[in-house]
């Protein structure tokens, strides 16, 4: 079997996933994408929030940092600017993540 989803999406996710994706029929692979995009997180919308009202962190699920954040007023600043560079990072990573849960979770669905 081959790879058979957007290549939009196909980059985004990381290797194992493709390799093991491509081992899947047609209908699991569109099953797979289907959730991938109701969880993914959008770049954009979170490099907007980080920028008018940073609460990225905690829609990233990192809820320490964000209430560290929020309690030492984004760093008096200084962490405030450099969030705005770590949060393109911090969404990939979290949609990397989401994508080998998904696939982890139909993997134990199928046994």
């Amino acid at each position: 079997m081959s790879l058979e989803i957007n290549p939009s999406i196909a980059e985004k996710l990381p290797v194992i996933v493709k390799s093991s994706l491509a081992k899947m029929s047609t209908e699991e692979q569109s099953q797979f994408v289907e959730e991938y995009e109701r969880k993914k997180k959008s770049l954009g919308l979170l490099m907007a929030l980080a920028i008018l009202f940073p609460i990225q962190l905690f829609l990233l699920g990192k809820t320490g940092l964000g209430v560290a954040f929020l309690l030492t007023a984004g760093g008096l600043w200084v962490w405030y600017f450099v969030e705005i560079f770590l949060t393109p990072k911090r969404v990939r990573e979290y949609n990397a993540d989401i994508a080998t849960s998904i696939l982890r979770d139909m993997k134990i669905l199928q046994s």
